[in-house]
């Protein structure tokens, strides 16, 4: 009888263990926290008898009857908090009543959704979660006057989407007088922020050596003319703005993928950006000039790409990455792109299939079955065709199909890729109402799709 009882509480306790990882995976963090309790308790309480049954106070059936007891109590708890979780909001990959159409990639056995009206309710709201809501707190570091970094995918809207919206609209509340972009390539050196070279025209040319001639009267005018040269040297965009920050205005410099710089300019951004003694200081090493600015008159912001697929950036070291108060990771952002497509001129139904297909996309590329997502950028572009009166499908086989797909060494495009994301235009754009504005038959995706399909399989 107590072997009996011992094994079915054994195999009691492993079904318990595997009920439990199953309902723990689907839940939130904070939600998982009460089962982790539940179990670590029913867990200890187990330990507990047996200790007792080995000092000998508790009999052998009477453990076995405990342990058995405490585990139904604790299995039903769990089971009554998995489907009060499920009934109250559902659970991120979990399929809660009847499931969507998938539509699989060929070649590869990955399924996105069919369609954006097969989501659901819930579906549509993960699709606006893509982008984590800790962004929204940019709000508060902005007006704080924190320094921030934004890293992310190209083409996700970091510099113009999100750190402008915000700087605008600091600046619209008159807390700032301007924003500085210093769009950063791998060519600029420290020198190029703190002077910029710029071509000498000739009237100015003219006009310079009339200058030198009235200033240095006794040197020959064809010796002033031998050595002004055709190029001359103005104030670089940071040193601009530290003059004028000096100056009393309130500025915000934007270094745009400041990991394309090069070494000796991201350590001149260093010493720039880290406030010594109540102000920020930059020293000219081309002049001997140090500016200093007041750290309210400034903030600086930043974007880049990271990861090895952006070829012609730089690692941002330690050092650097402590002088920005934030650190932010960007994703695309559904609802980002949903304001651009309407500012397109793309209406709800239209601007949720474009932005569906992105994110079916985006998903495949995750998995590895494409070589780059659809990014921000291209879907407005796409979108911008489209309120056109281009057609979606053959508009998107003209832009982007062929960006994000893998080639082979000679250059060959992968074509089940490209019938795979074909396929995901077709099932978006093929059934319901004329997907154009104008709806015409000659705008008609599914006459274009299939037309489309012909040609590449051609």
């Amino acid at each position: 009888m107590d072997k009996g009882m011992a094994v079915i509480g054994v195999f009691g306790y492993i079904v318990l263990v595997i009920g439990y990882i199953i309902a723990s995976t689907y839940l939130s963090p904070k939600k998982r926290t009460i089962f982790h309790v539940l179990f670590g308790f029913l867990t200890a309480f187990i330990l507990v008898g047996i200790v007792l049954r080995g000092l000998g106070i508790l009999s052998g059936p009477r453990v076995v009857q405990v342990v058995l007891l405490s585990m139904g109590v604790t299995a039903t708890l769990m089971i009554a908090l998995f489907l009060y979780y499920r009934k109250k909001g559902g659970f991120p990959g979990l399929s809660i009543g009847s499931s969507p159409k998938m539509v699989a990639h060929p070649g590869s056995g990955a399924s996105v959704p069919a369609r954006p009206d097969a989501i659901g309710k819930n579906g549509r709201e993960e699709m606006d979660e893509i982008l984590p809501e800790t962004i929204y707190s940019l709000d508060t570091i902005f007006s704080e006057g924190f320094s921030v970094l934004l890293y992310g995918p190209t083409g996700s809207g970091k510099t113009f989407g999100i750190v402008f919206d915000h700087l605008k609209k600091l600046e619209a509340s008159g807390r700032l007088d301007g924003v500085v972009l210093i769009p950063c390539t791998d060519g600029m050196e420290d020198y190029d922020l703190l002077s910029k070279p710029i071509p000498i025209g000739p009237e100015e040319k003219v006009r310079m050596l009339l200058d030198l001639s009235k200033q240095f009267p006794e040197v020959d005018f064809s010796a002033i003319s031998r050595t002004l040269g055709d190029w001359t040297r103005v104030e670089g965009p940071l040193k601009a703005a530290f003059r004028r920050a000096s100056n009393g205005e309130r500025l915000a410099v934007v270094f745009d993928e400041l990991n394309r710089a090069s070494r000796s300019a991201r350590n001149l951004v260093l010493k720039a950006i880290d406030p010594v003694l109540g102000h920020y200081e930059l020293h000219d090493f081309t002049s001997g000039e140090i500016l200093n600015a007041p750290i309210g008159a400034l903030q600086f912001c930043a974007t880049c790409n990271l990861g090895a697929s952006y070829s012609q950036t730089h690692d941002l070291d330690e050092s650097l990455l402590d002088r920005f108060q934030s650190v932010l990771f960007v994703d695309y952002s559904t609802k980002l792109e949903r304001r651009i497509l309407a500012a397109e001129g793309l209406g709800k139904e239209q601007a949720d299939r474009l932005v569906h297909v992105a994110v079916s996309l985006r998903d495949a590329y995750k998995m590895g079955h494409l070589a780059a997502p659809l990014s921000t950028r291209h879907l407005k572009n796409w979108a911008r065709a489209i309120a056109r009166g281009a057609d979606p499908v053959s508009s998107a086989r003209s832009l982007w199909v062929d960006r994000l797909i893998a080639h082979d060494r000679h250059g060959y495009p992968d074509t089940d890729q490209v019938q795979a994301i074909l396929e995901i235009l077709g099932l978006n754009f093929l059934s319901g109402p004329a997907s154009t504005p104008n709806g015409s038959e000659k705008n008609n995706p599914g006459i274009a799709s299939r037309r489309v399909s012909r040609e590449d399989r051609m």
